[in-house]
């Protein structure tokens, strides 16, 4: 049932992220959850032996539920690494892809490796084969990389961003930490297969998957936060303009008529609001100088109100 409500969490994060999706055709967020909701419900024992039955009873599930999973981290990856230092991986997207890659492919080799499988959820069955073991621990040691990466990355990039993205990547960050300590857990879990000395710092009793609904809980949060915030900004900055726009019109169209510009120079009711408010900032001053000295059709609220709008435009990033 756990799983269950991993996929479920999952899911809902890659809908919160179908508007981004849409609005840049590409979203690394979107698709780490998808890929990740989509493992999720693989490991549901119900839903495994059901598909993996219809696959041949073979254990071909355990091979695409790994992959999903590794997929899903890989964009994780990708998608913090993007948010927190934009552009800065001047690499080729091919050099990029390596580790994922090799992971894939290894993990693959591995598994043919193991020989003939019956279906089962139980893969520890089959760790005494070596090659089944280095299959599960290409998982787990993929996670644990990733994982570290990206609480390194928050570690040295969050105390330099603004309120919202502070919050949101301490949060991922945090659950990249809980995720690493689950892996490094289950790692040495399976390596006392081979190592019984490894037991000694084995406990019987952990709670894997309460750490990793923790871990998808706080990392989803965390990538959420910084976008609501971002959407909440935008709608106030947009409801700042259109009122702001209402109160500097009427004093544009003044000062065009007070230096007979008003017929050489129109509004563009099309333009987005920010840059037609811009706009008629710049021609108004334009208007008063053209007028020259004797100009009196701003009054000294006017001119300060201006002022102040002119100082906050230059403070606010365009709104599309």
């Amino acid at each position: 049932m756990m799983q269950l409500f991993m996929a479920a969490a999952l899911f809902l994060l890659a809908g919160a992220r179908v508007p981004a999706l849409l609005r840049n055709r590409a979203d690394m967020v979107f698709l780490a959850a998808a890929f990740e909701a989509l493992g999720a419900l693989l490991m549901n024992p119900d839903i495994y032996v059901m598909v993996d039955m219809v696959l041949g009873g073979m254990n071909l599930t355990k091979l695409i539920l790994n992959s999903l999973m590794i997929l899903g981290l890989w964009y994780l990856h990708r998608a913090v690494m993007e948010a927190i230092a934009p552009g800065a991986d001047k690499r080729p997207a091919l050099v990029r892809s390596l580790p994922l890659t090799i992971t894939l492919g290894v993990q693959s080799v591995f598994f043919l490796l193991t020989g003939p499988t019956d279906t089962t959820t139980t893969w520890a069955i089959y760790q005494g084969r070596l090659p089944a073991l280095l299959f599960s621990l290409m998982l787990t040691g993929f996670i644990c990389w990733v994982c570290a990466r990206i609480a390194v990355a928050c570690v040295r990039y969050v105390p330099r961003m603004r309120r919202s993205f502070r919050v949101g990547f301490s949060m991922v960050g945090l659950g990249s930490v809980i995720a690493f300590i689950a892996m490094a857990k289950m790692t040495i879990a399976m390596l006392t297969v081979g190592l019984p000395a490894l037991s000694v710092i084995n406990p019987p009793e952990f709670p894997y998957s309460l750490l990793e609904m923790a871990a998808i809980v706080l990392v989803g949060l965390g990538l959420t936060i910084p976008v609501i915030a971002g959407r909440t900004a935008r709608r106030k900055q947009l409801r700042w303009n259109i009122e702001t726009l209402a109160q500097v019109e009427p004093i544009w169209a003044k000062a065009l008529r007070g230096a007979s510009l008003d017929r050489t120079l129109k509004a563009d009711p099309q333009a987005p609001e920010q840059d037609r408010l811009h706009r008629m900032i710049v021609e108004i001053w334009d208007a008063e100088l053209a007028a020259g000295p004797s100009a009196t059709f701003l009054t000294p609220e006017e001119r300060r109100y201006l002022l102040s709008v002119e100082a906050k435009l230059h403070l606010s990033p365009a709104t599309a």
